[in-house]
């Protein structure tokens, strides 16, 4: 229908609206059969070594394109290898960044930092934003809930991307927390061992 409307036209227009709206719709059916696999313990992974260092890296870049106006700090550690499904870590990386760029301030700030200790990997995303009230900071990681819900319906998302991402790094063995104390700035942090075996 898109490539048989007028170019410009009304029709393209409310077509284009149609595949995104089908598109978010898609990616939210994704998101909920992956967590009814977790919930019934039936979520598989496909372990490859994984080079987390680049899939943070590329996760950067992604945000230089979608929110330049955003400023980027990194210290990322270089070819930090895990044992991980690459599919499933990259989603939890990028709900994790998503979240830094939706709940960020205007000309605000993203810092990454990779880091490996021993066994264990670690990544947190920070961002410049409003502190998460002491009450809400476990409900963040609760399905469909969000923090701010006067901003609910100007910041895009279905509240499962926090939830998403920490199925899938607790299906790794890992753990994914929000920290506290870290002043402006809003930053969670997940841990991975290297290895599963």
């Amino acid at each position: 229908a898109v490539q048989h409307a007028a170019t410009g036209s009304e029709a393209q227009r409310f077509y284009g609206e149609l595949i995104e709206e089908v598109q978010r719709l898609k990616t939210i059916v994704q998101k909920l059969l992956i967590l009814a696999r977790a919930d019934a313990g039936e979520l598989a992974l496909n372990l490859e070594s994984l080079d987390m260092s680049a899939v943070v890296e590329s996760a950067i870049e992604d945000v230089g394109a979608i929110a330049p106006n955003l400023r980027l700090e990194k210290r990322i550690a270089s070819h930090v290898i895990v044992e991980a499904d690459p599919d499933l870590l990259r989603q939890a990386v990028q709900n994790l960044v998503s979240n830094a760029v939706k709940y960020n301030v205007e000309g605000g700030l993203i810092r990454f930092e990779l880091e490996a200790r021993n066994r264990e990997v670690l990544l947190t995303v920070s961002n410049t934003g409003t502190p998460i009230p002491e009450a809400d900071r476990e409900r963040i990681f609760h399905r469909f809930y969000r923090v701010d819900q006067s901003r609910s319906s100007v910041v895009p998302g279905s509240g499962l991307g926090l939830s998403l991402a920490r199925e899938i790094v607790q299906a790794h063995r890992g753990t994914l927390r929000l920290d506290v104390g870290t002043g402006e700035m809003i930053a969670f942090t997940l841990s991975l061992p290297r290895s599963l075996s």
